[in-house]
């Protein structure tokens, strides 16, 4: 049996667990008010929502959709101005994060659907994402990994080493910066060991810090291919549980407070743009 597919054993039921959780907080959000009205039934609410998110997809209000995730939920600008540094570390690990998830669907699309089922492997701009040694993919996925470690390090010495009297972190909090270092070490060992092993394809001089301590290590005698293997399901499994975890932790707050920011954000231009519902009819 393939790592691969030891992989899939457990990161499927993983899924399902995560996917659970973010159904019973929907189901939660469920019970307050959409377009004002709480009294209407779970599936007008749906209705509404997913009509919602249609209207905005189809219509100009996309735009100042993208730009408000763009200032507000990415790049945080209100909590850039109230600590920069605190913002900075947010940042890169958001940035590093997105990167990382971005590589992963792309690598996935393109290794389980265009190449699979359509045998697109010979078109270069598909064929490199399944190639982790990929100048292009080597080097991004690079930069996710420093932006997340660094970002993630700088959090550790701002909770644990200097903590600010107003900073709050309990128990689930711990384990969610636990659960994300475990991701970041054993992911940067995977790759060091995959780089010494008979699963490299090209020279990774693109990833600039896991090739040099790569070579660092060559000389030693180990079972390169077996520890890749076992390294590879159980960095694969790490991930998966700390993705579980998200609809239960304090993260799922981040993420819809930064949502909530966003959405506010784009209607305040809209209104300033004359582009809400009342007012481009009254204009049509």
């Amino acid at each position: 049996m393939s790592a691969e597919t030891i992989f899939w054993i457990g990161h499927l039921p993983l899924m399902a667990l995560f996917l659970l959780g973010m159904g019973l907080v929907f189901a939660n959000w469920l019970k307050g008010s959409v377009n004002g009205q709480s009294s209407a039934s779970n599936g007008q609410k749906i209705g509404r929502l997913v009509g919602n998110v249609l209207g905005t997809i189809f219509s100009r209000r996309l735009l100042l959709l993208i730009k408000s995730f763009v200032v507000e939920a990415w790049f945080n600008r209100r909590l850039f101005r109230n600590d920069w540094r605190r913002w900075l570390s947010h940042f890169a690990l958001l940035s590093g994060f997105l990167l990382l998830m971005t590589l992963s669907g792309i690598s996935a699309l393109s290794d389980k659907v265009l190449i699979h089922f359509f045998h697109l492997e010979h078109i270069p701009w598909i064929g490199m994402w399944v190639n982790p040694d990929h100048p292009i993919t080597a080097l991004l996925n690079e930069i996710g990994a420093v932006l997340m470690t660094g970002g993630l390090l700088y959090f550790l010495i701002r909770r644990y080493a200097f903590p600010s009297p107003q900073l709050r972190t309990g128990p689930l909090d711990t384990w969610m910066i636990v659960g994300l270092g475990l991701i970041l070490f054993t992911g940067w060992i995977t790759a060091i060991v995959r780089l010494n092993s008979s699963h490299v394809q090209q020279p990774g001089y693109f990833s600039f810090i896991a090739y040099p301590l790569a070579q660092l290590v060559r000389g030693l005698r180990l079972p390169w291919d077996g520890l890749h293997d076992v390294m590879y399901v159980l960095h694969g499994w790490l991930t998966s549980l700390v993705i579980v975890y998200i609809p239960f932790s304090k993260f799922l707050h981040v993420i819809a407070g930064a949502l909530v920011a966003m959405i506010n954000q784009m209607n305040e231009d809209a209104a300033r743009l004359g582009w809400e519902k009342g007012t481009a009819h009254g204009r049509a």
